[in-house]
């Protein structure tokens, strides 16, 4: 079960997940699972990028298998960030507790940037 690739994804609480990525493993599957992390419901709104090696930022497509997709050749983990991918008009549409604090702290992480 060593076939596959290291990945941490960071999280907007600052957490990092270390995984090893399965070849078969979906995006769908792979947001599923830091979903879980959050006990989080509204994970449509959410979606996972990474930093091509040209610098920039892509969205993982969720059809797609995470390993298929042009991820860095560096040494090390791939570096994959959980992130908010559609905004909405207004957080007041959102349902869960869970969501809108993780639309609030994917705010502060762009504001800080």
């Amino acid at each position: 079960m060593t076939e596959g690739r290291h990945c941490q994804v960071h999280l907007l609480d600052d957490r990092r997940l270390e995984l090893l990525v399965q070849p078969k493993l979906l995006a769908r599957e792979l947001l599923d699972l830091v979903a879980s992390h959050f006990n989080l419901k509204e994970k449509e709104y959410f979606g996972i990028t990474f930093i091509d090696d040209t610098g920039q930022q892509n969205w993982l497509q969720l059809d797609h298998r995470v390993l298929d997709h042009d991820l860095p050749k560096k040494p090390g983990p791939t570096i994959l960030h959980f992130a908010v991918r559609f905004y909405i008009e207004s957080i007041s549409f959102l349902k869960d507790k869970t969501t809108v604090e993780l639309f609030f702290l994917n705010a502060k992480a762009c504001v800080h940037k």
